[in-house]
């Protein structure tokens, strides 16, 4: 699962970079992921894509990257299992499905339920 959440924050970041996004949040449920490229592990990682994605991160944008929790990643979740025609390829959605509303919709509401 590491290998593939970072390439997955590294086609984003591509994305985000190639459509001239100057602002950008990530969010990742996988803590070793985000704890490795914030901590600078990327710099002397044998994996190219660690290395990447610092080189990235170094150029003149905000990125934001932060840690969310499994149960809070159910919108990113449902949009893995929507259907493709196209299985290795990244998939851009331009307009937002009313499913991905509905959901997301429902985790403003429990966020809103906690207390602390």
């Amino acid at each position: 699962m590491f290998k593939i959440e970072i390439k997955a924050i590294l086609e984003s970041l591509k994305i985000a970079w190639d459509s001239e996004f100057r602002q950008v949040e990530v969010e990742c449920d996988n803590v070793l992921v985000v704890e490795t490229i914030l901590a600078g592990g990327a710099v002397n990682s044998r994996m190219s894509e660690l290395r990447i994605i610092h080189q990235l991160l170094g150029r003149d944008w905000r990125v934001r990257l932060r840690h969310i929790s499994r149960d809070h990643n159910r919108v990113t979740d449902h949009m893995t299992r929507l259907p493709s025609l196209y299985y290795n390829e990244v998939q851009i959605f331009i307009k937002i499905l009313v499913s991905i509303k509905n959901l997301h919709k429902s985790d403003i509401d429990l966020s809103a339920n906690i207390t602390w």
